[in-house]
């Protein structure tokens, strides 16, 4: 697969996506403390790779974010780039530097404004990506549990924006002061003091806006920014007496792709191409620091310059691949052709496609190529370690110094039986050496 994806690369034209000599991002999210269910560092350093062999001088980039869960290793640089090591993502692995895009704490950002956005008439992009001449985005194609689905345009609308943006992004006061759509929404299921997360929880508030009662919570929203603190705090340690209003998530799917906007408008037109690798196709985001069963098979890599049709492209092949056994979508009893992550995550990640298209991020309509290299010593050797001698070759010469198979011979072994060769050896397998298929 990742000599595919080299090659798809080259015939989605993403190498006219920069020039000699430009600076080019490659937006990734770097996933997760203890998450597994990430992109392999093998098919980002493949994409690194044919950047720098076009002559572009490619680094690796995300940016901070805000809180998500109790203990997320993302909301700094420094805590970011601790789990990106733990993960393989690291400068020796990929061949290039690995960046967090608007520094140490988040704050060193570009502000563009978006006319054009549903919501957001303006962001705030991570310097390091809104610096760069060309981007080439690798989303991993995946649920989320706001935007129902993440891929190219979550790794613009949430990944490419500072803490600045995200919060913004976020419906920060939207409908301030009283009627935010993003404001923590307090339940009668709050326990309060009986939580054993309650002090945890007022204590993670920066503006003392709620405190723990012996039953419920008090809550002052003139103090309340939307840190989302309380709300992450609750929900990651498995309680349900804080949430959301149930048009935030719809209306925050919107604002991603304003903001996603935001963030192509800082570079020229056809300057950013986009990968969307439908592989470990779970449930949830690659900020969880778990992963549930993928809910279908691995499908593979697609690749585009059109964001929406590329998103469009990736959802369909998703909702009509098969459901994998034992997932949330066998549980739900879900069919192929069904929206997969409007039955598992609340709505269709459709809305965000829609959207997408009506502000100019792309079209919907697509039309889909399979790439299959064709077999020949040629494309076989193409993208090995050392393509123009095959091992076989170089052992050889080895050999030809210092012949090891001769050196080597006769070697201590048991008698050659014809019966132990036969007969014998079936009796150490379970099923007396019938073979199968």
């Amino acid at each position: 697969m990742i000599c595919k994806t080299k090659d798809l690369f080259y015939e989605a034209k993403l190498n006219t996506c920069f020039d000699k000599n430009d600076e080019v991002a490659i937006k990734i999210h770097y996933g997760e403390y203890n998450r597994t269910a990430i992109l392999r560092p093998e098919y980002i350093a493949a994409i690194v790779e044919e950047v720098k062999a076009c002559g572009g001088h490619p680094y690796v980039v995300n940016d901070t974010t805000l809180s998500y869960h109790l203990y997320n290793n993302m909301a700094t640089s420094q805590y970011q780039q601790e789990g990106a090591i733990r993960h393989g993502y690291t400068d020796a692995t990929f061949g290039c530097p690995v960046i967090i895009a608007d520094g140490y704490s988040g704050e060193d950002d570009y502000r563009v404004e978006i006319p054009e956005g549903l919501i957001l008439k303006e962001t705030y992009i991570g310097r390091a990506v809104a610096e760069a001449d060309a981007m080439i985005v690798l989303g991993h194609a995946r649920g989320h549990s706001i935007t129902m689905y993440g891929g190219c345009t979550k790794q613009l609308g949430i990944g490419c924006q500072s803490k600045r943006g995200k919060y913004i992004t976020h419906l920060a006061h939207w409908g301030d002061p009283h009627d935010s759509i993003g404001w923590p929404k307090f339940t009668d299921k709050c326990p309060g003091k009986a939580c054993k997360f309650h002090q945890m929880c007022d204590d993670s508030c920066p503006h003392s806006a709620h405190k723990a009662l012996e039953h419920g919570k008090e809550w002052h929203p003139e103090k309340c920014r939307l840190c989302y603190s309380c709300q992450v705090t609750c929900l990651f340690s498995g309680m349900t007496g804080i949430t959301f209003e149930d048009n935030y998530f719809p209306n925050a799917m919107i604002a991603h792709a304003d903001a996603a906007l935001g963030a192509l408008k800082c570079f020229d037109k056809g300057k950013v191409g986009f990968i969307n690798c439908a592989i470990d196709v779970v449930p949830e985001c690659d900020c969880f620091p778990w992963a549930g069963k993928a809910v279908c098979p691995d499908i593979g890599i697609f690749a585009s310059k059109d964001l929406m049709a590329l998103e469009e492209a990736t959802l369909d092949a998703i909702d009509n691949a098969p459901i994998s056994p034992g997932s949330v979508a066998a549980e739900k009893g879900l069919k192929p052709g069904e929206d997969k992550f409007r039955a598992i995550n609340g709505f269709s990640p459709r809305i965000i496609t829609r959207s997408g298209e009506k502000i100019g991020l792309g079209t919907r309509e697509y039309s889909l190529t399979n790439y299959e290299p064709v077999l020949t010593p040629e494309n076989v050797a193409k993208w090995q370690i050392r393509p123009n001698k095959p091992t076989t070759v170089r052992l050889r010469a080895v050999f030809d110094k210092h012949d090891l198979t001769t050196e080597v011979m006769p070697f201590d072994r048991s008698q050659y039986s014809k019966k132990w060769v036969q007969e014998e050896w079936k009796t150490y397998d379970p099923y007396k050496g019938e073979k199968r298929g």
